[in-house]
């Protein structure tokens, strides 16, 4: 039988409950320190406050007019220019600050159901290495898929982009760097609140069709090359599932083939939520901001009209498969740092873990 890459070995298990070294903690000490919020929560939720709150104060000093539709007027005095900052760098702030809320919710968590599947912690603290490599990753492949964009579909748009290339990049680097982790973290937090248990019948699919799969991926890759205009997208947000996953799945790499052979629904469930999740989010931190995005999807017709923020609302059913689509290639990518030995990852507890 195939080992499961990057997913600990039964026999391998010290800890029968959640797969990892039972931690014993020190007399009295995890129990004071429970009483208490994690600060990371505190933090997330202060930077996401104070980035919200400082977004506000620009947004009224330009007169509720938002970028393209109007020109922003220049902020004057040190709060204008300070909050002017902050809706340049909305999304690159309110990320990071996202990521660091959501490993405080996953500590809070673990608190709550510590000995119980699906209830590891925070991958940002107990797979350090993963959640680094997740984040580096997570650049340029958004990059991948921003150079679809904008040499073949134009499907979607930027503005108010910093001039100073310096704070241009920086912001990318941080906002680009966010999305793959965000998405997996809020997987792991449904995956906690009970996800975890969903299962169902057993889907096992045969090696032709895991073949087809595979070939469909890639012509699904290809579409938005091939027709170089916006209606690409309707294939962008799956062709990298379906090209990759079977052959993760053949690779014996974590995979959503491996989870429904097993009759195991709760990851792909986690992910799908995320996906939902992190779309409005973005969605709704984007519109405001002075640095942005907007899509032009005419392809849609007149319910192109009907849109949440920017996002028209069939659109944003791209956003659950995204999810899906991202922690795809993020195994793919893992598997194949692993074997060309340019960096060793801590295993996944088991099959509920997504980071």
């Amino acid at each position: 039988m195939r080992k499961n890459h990057g997913v600990r070995d039964p026999g391998e298990v010290q800890d029968s409950t959640v797969g990892m070294p039972r931690k014993t903690p020190a007399s009295g000490s995890s129990l004071s320190t429970d009483r208490f919020l994690p600060l990371t929560l505190v933090l997330g939720l202060a930077t996401i406050f104070l980035c919200e709150t400082l977004l506000l104060i620009d947004v009224s000093s330009r007169g509720w007019v938002v970028i393209p539709d109007a020109e922003l007027s220049s902020p004057s005095g040190l709060l204008q220019t300070l909050a002017r900052w902050f809706a340049v760098n909305t999304t690159p702030i309110s990320w990071v600050g996202l990521l660091v809320l959501l490993d405080g919710l996953l500590v809070l968590q673990s608190r709550r159901g510590r000995n119980l599947p699906a209830f590891h912690g925070s991958p940002v603290r107990e797979r350090p290495k993963r959640f680094i490599l997740c984040f580096l990753v997570s650049v340029p492949l958004w990059l991948l898929f921003d150079w679809i964009n904008f040499s073949f579909m134009g499907a979607w748009e930027y503005h108010g982009l910093p001039e100073n290339l310096v704070h241009r990049y920086t912001a990318y680097f941080f906002a680009f760097g966010a999305i793959f982790p965000a998405m997996f973290l809020f997987a792991q937090l449904y995956q906690g609140l009970g996800l975890h248990r969903v299962s169902g019948r057993e889907l096992y699919l045969r090696p032709l069709t895991r073949s087809l799969i595979v070939v469909a991926g890639l012509l699904f890759v290809a579409f938005p090359i091939a027709v170089q205009a916006p209606i690409g997208s309707l294939t962008l947000w799956l062709g990298w599932l379906m090209l990759l996953d079977p052959i993760n799945h053949r690779l014996g790499a974590p995979s959503l083939l491996g989870d429904w052979q097993n009759g195991r629904w709760g990851r792909t469930l986690g992910l799908l939520g995320a996906g939902a999740t992190c779309g409005l989010l973005w969605e709704f931190w984007n519109y405001w901001a002075a640095a942005k995005w907007t899509y032009d999807l005419a392809f849609l017709g007149p319910l192109e009209g009907y849109r949440y923020f920017e996002m028209p609302w069939p659109g944003f059913l791209g956003f659950p498969v995204f999810a899906l689509e991202c922690w795809v290639m993020f195994q793919t990518v893992s598997w194949l740092c692993e074997k060309l030995r340019l960096v060793s990852l801590e295993p996944l507890p088991d099959h509920t873990t997504l980071l």
